[in-house]
């Protein structure tokens, strides 16, 4: 290739890179665009998507490692210190503006509502903690993507790496692959445009709509306060000692932010983060192997330690805390900022293990990650963006206080902060003013408002018999599979207020986990569904009578049913636990605490297992009997009310004021089955192979993420789009 053809690719080159960010945004939009047409049809983009993020990130550990021991091990140790001086308060200053933005924000959401449950003795997670920021074996840390540790490793290497005279060869292959890693992400950067195209399609077709409903309060103060962050403070901060205006510093790193923001790759910005930091530090003269060596260290680091959007993840425990009901005492408020200061350093997709962290810490439920991992479709944006322009800042920042070529212009920071504080006090005298239409109180409704799954209704008739309703005469037949299919019904015994195995939702249906089972049952056995309340002290007599073809009500297993009944292999255990209400339920943490109490008033279920087991445990006690839990909120007399855990939690969900405690030592957990007429053993066999395919399968997870957990089940219908739209628009 001769000169002018040489010269013709490069500025070909060039103008690519130049128009790459018009590209980028163009596909984004267009991603956007046929997600909304298309629907969940993108679904089949995100692998081009995903691979295009894991093209991007494969150089990460290369480029950060090479980049840290070589920029690190050129410098004397002298000249180490020196960094390190000029190094610590800029990150200071962006981890306090950060921190504070973040708490303030905090202040637009409510205390926490009493919480559901409450356990004793939960565990912290200071080993996983430690595991993240101590190296004990580097290669386990990179293969758990624990960038703390390696970070902490590279940094040590690099020091070491000072102290060696016969190292100039070491330092050159460390170049070598720092500028290979540069090289692999430029040509991967071309495949920009069509990486983003199916990330944003594919995102934007399947995102469920109710999520940002949900979490729609944390994602506006989220995205809030990451722009905050990235468009005003640190610009100002930035211009307020660098050679050049905040509009300035942000046409420099606009193309990082863009390439950033589209890709929610905060790694895919740091060449352009580099750049900038190179053009922006020759306005002052500088260069030289010494300045580069400055500037990639603090980049390495930065990337590390300077992952501002990470630190958000203190804004999403304090709304999982209102949205969970499980209050921060004072002292985690407190050391909220050091904990996720700590839990925040790495990439991006490292909060998720920083968030499980904190949660444990907390005290949150194990939805909380689930809750985390739906904001993410939003709130990566936010936090790259935010990350990105932190890392911009150090990595000009700390050159400057390096070599002593700070000139303040205090105003200009002055401004960007009154700028910032008036957008932040607004945000938070809206969301209290709003309080009540932004956070309405619980109603307890949701509990209520749950449904049998339509694929599991579809194709299979039903009638239930209400509890008031004369029963039905005992079943003519031999209580076999043969006798069930060639009747073509199976009667089900239910129980009408056993949440939330089998009880009535607001609309009068009949729903729960076992009901599902039920439907689930009947459609594999292809006979229809017969649904008869259970009478508990009758439940005995009634199955020996073959009243019953099976009973699925959230029975308990006990000796009296193992010996009398068919009892399949249990398909769910919960451990013991009370109902109180909510203003006393720390009160209830210990067993010998409650059990020595005097005046203690219980209620209990009209259950031939738990009123036994009640007097049992608590022999000094005054106990209620109740035909139903929901008749506790009408006797204020009792203390608490024993069940289940999950029973407990459910009920405590959907009834405001009473909050389920799992006290400790109260013994071995309940443990559910289904029970079947003594003489039903070919059924029995049947339901343990039947209970154990849909264990493997997957129907029971589901089962229980509905159920049990309250989470968001997948087989909803489609969601909306604008093509199914005009052809149902045309069929009609």
């Amino acid at each position: 290739m001769g000169w002018r053809g040489a010269k013709s690719l490069t500025r070909t080159h060039g103008d690519v890179r130049r128009n790459l960010p018009i590209w980028v945004l163009t596909c984004a939009f267009l991603g956007v665009l046929a997600g909304v047409v298309l629907g969940e049809r993108t679904a089949v983009l995100r692998p081009i998507g995903t691979a295009y993020s894991m093209m991007l990130e494969s150089v990460v550990y290369p480029y950060l490692l090479s980049s840290l021991i070589g920029g690190l091990g050129r410098l004397a140790s002298k000249r180490a210190w020196r960094l390190f001086r000029a190094s610590w308060v800029v990150y200071l200053f962006l981890w306090v503006v950060t921190f504070v933005i973040i708490f303030a924000l905090g202040l637009a959401i409510p205390p926490a509502p009493p919480p559901f449950e409450i356990t004793a003795g939960s565990t912290g997670g200071a080993i996983s903690l430690v595991s993240l920021l101590v190296p004990a074996n580097i290669i386990a840390a990179l293969g758990q993507n624990y960038i703390p540790a390696v970070v902490i490793f590279a940094v040590a290497f690099g020091i070491a790496v000072q102290t060696v005279e016969t190292k100039a060869s070491f330092l050159e292959t460390v170049e070598v692959i720092r500028r290979a890693s540069l090289a692999i992400w430029g040509w991967v950067v071309y495949f920009a445009p069509i990486g983003v195209f199916a990330l944003f399609a594919s995102t934007a077709g399947t995102i469920e709509p109710e999520v940002a409903g949900k979490l729609s309060v944390y994602l506006c103060l989220f995205l809030i306060g990451t722009a905050v962050l990235a468009f005003i403070v640190l610009p100002a901060a930035l211009s307020a000692i660098a050679p050049a205006s905040a509009r300035e510093l942000l046409a420099e790193l606009r193309p990082a932010l863009v390439l950033a923001l589209v890709t929610t790759l905060s790694v895919s910005a740091l060449p352009f983060v580099q750049k900038a930091a190179e053009r922006v530090t020759a306005r002052l003269g500088l260069g030289g192997e010494e300045t580069n060596d400055v500037i990639r260290a603090s980049l390495s680091m930065s990337y590390v330690f300077a992952q501002a959007g990470n630190y958000f993840i203190a804004l999403f425990i304090i709304y999982a805390s209102y949205h969970f009901h499980a209050e921060i005492d004072g002292a985690q408020h407190a050391t909220l900022p050091i904990m996720a200061l700590l839990s925040g350093i790495g990439s991006p997709s490292a909060t998720i293990d920083g968030v499980q962290f904190l949660a444990n810490w907390v005290g949150l439920p194990a939805g909380t990650i689930g809750l985390y991992i739906e904001s993410m479709a939003i709130t990566r944006y936010g936090q790259v963006l935010a990350s990105v322009m932190a890392f911009g800042f150090v990595t000009i920042a700390v050159p400057l206080v390096y070599y002593r070529l700070v000139k303040w212009k205090i105003w200009r920071l002055l401004y960007g902060l009154s700028i910032s504080a008036v957008v932040i006090v607004v945000v938070i005298v809206a969301s209290r003013s709003a309080e009540r239409w932004l956070f309405p109180p619980q109603t307890g409704a949701e509990i209520f408002a749950r449904s049998i799954s339509p694929k599991l209704l579809g194709g299979t008739k039903a009638s239930v018999i209400k509890p008031d309703a004369p029963r039905p005469a005992p079943i003519v037949g031999p209580a076999s599979l043969d006798g069930i299919r060639e009747r073509g019904v199976l009667r089900v015994g239910y129980g009408y207020d056993v949440v939330p195995f089998s009880y009535f939702s607001a609309a009068g249906d009949l729903i729960g986990f076992d009901v599902s089972y039920a439907y689930r049952l009947a459609r594999d056995l292809h006979v229809n569904l017969e649904f008869v309340p259970v009478v508990w002290e009758d439940l005995t007599a009634d199955l020996t009578q073959h009243a019953f073809d099976i009973v699925m009500a959230g029975a308990y297993v006990t000796d009296q049913r193992l010996q009398k009944l068919q009892v399949t292999t249990p398909y769910f255990a919960s451990p013991l636990a009370l109902i109180v209400r909510s203003d006393r339920a720390e009160s209830f943490l210990h067993y010998d605490q409650i059990a020595n109490r005097e005046g203690l008033v219980l209620g209990v279920f009209d259950d031939p297992v738990l009123l036994p087991m009640l007097q049992h445990l608590f022999p000094k006690a005054r106990i209620v009997t109740l035909q139903s839990y929901g008749d506790l909120p009408d006797h204020p007399e009792i203390t608490a009310a024993i069940w289940s855990l999950d029973q407990a939690r459910s009920w405590a969900a959907g009834h405001p004021g009473f909050t389920a405690v799992q006290p400790t030592d109260m013994g071995p957990p309940l443990v559910f089955s289904y029970l079947l007429p003594p003489t039903s053993t070919d059924v029995a066999r049947f339901m343990d192979l039947w209970l154990a395919l849909h264990a493997e399968n997957g129907f029971r997870d589901g089962q229980i993420a509905y159920w049990i957990k309250g989470e968001h089940r997948d087989d909803e219908a489609p969601r909306w789009n604008l093509l199914d739209y005009i052809l149902a628009r045309i069929s009609t």
